[in-house]
């Protein structure tokens, strides 16, 4: 762009709230972003799920990978806010000089990181799909789960959960009000929505001690959400994507009449 003036293109700042789409997988463009004020999952879609890359907080960035692979400018993951977010958006523009000006050798060692960074994104994909395909085939043989995957069990336990790909550091409480193998009903305090998003695809870890004193962890996403009779509370419908084999025999068992 042989005549246009860095000036041209000025830092911008942009604000989202919770929930956000700030970079969708696939898109075009080149742009840079860094996080001034909270925080942003990035992830990519696979298996039928989204697989969490990173959480960045103030003074991260993301979009660099486009910009840096000039080859081919589309975006290679998501990008969403988990809370209301700052970011200063940078033209590239304002990049292209300065990183022309470097040496080859740090052009080279630059390459070879996003090569490498980009394998690791998509060996993670790789085996995530490889995942739900075994278990889809699990479920497909095991009888047990054929025949009860519509049995759902009316119960009332505490349980606490995080986001899939954070900390427990993010840990919630809840009740699960009902449960079969397949997923589950959770009501939660709508104070929980305030500082981790909460929306339908959203996928969490849940953790709870069954009647029988048995210990159960699974993975599950949000596929509906609605106000519970309760004032403040909401009602979360979850699907289960994840059960160890483990998990899946206790929990079977539980649900036995």
């Amino acid at each position: 762009m042989a005549g246009v003036r860095q000036e041209e293109f000025p830092v911008i700042t942009l604000k989202y709230e919770e929930g956000d789409l700030i970079v969708k997988e696939g898109d075009y463009g080149i742009s840079v972003y860094k996080v001034n004020e909270g925080r942003v999952l990035i992830y990519v879609e696979g298996g039928g799920r989204k697989v969490p890359l990173a959480t960045l907080g103030p003074g991260e960035i993301f979009g660099e990978i486009a910009f840096l692979n000039k080859a081919g400018e589309r975006r290679s993951a998501s990008a969403r806010a988990l809370e209301e977010t700052e970011v200063e958006v940078w033209h590239p523009i304002m990049l292209s000089k300065e990183y022309q000006e470097m040496p080859p050798v740090l052009k080279y060692v630059v390459g070879q990181l996003l090569a490498r960074l980009l394998r690791m994104s998509r060996l993670l994909v790789q085996l995530t799909e490889q995942e739900e395909k075994r278990r889809k085939a699990s479920e497909r043989s095991d009888p047990f789960v054929s025949q009860r995957c519509f049995y759902r069990k009316p119960v009332d336990l505490e349980c606490y959960y995080h986001p899939l790909g954070l900390s427990t550091k993010s840990r919630l409480s809840g009740r699960i009000k009902n449960i079969s193998i397949n997923g589950l009903g959770m009501e939660i305090a709508v104070q929980n929505t305030a500082g981790v998003s909460h929306i339908a695809g959203d996928s969490f870890v849940i953790k709870t001690v069954l009647p029988n004193g048995k210990d159960l962890e699974l993975e599950a996403k949000i596929v509906s959400l609605k106000q519970s009779d309760t004032p403040s509370r909401l009602l979360l419908g979850m699907a289960i994507s994840r059960l160890t084999e483990e998990s899946k025999r206790v929990l079977g068992f539980f649900l036995m009449p």
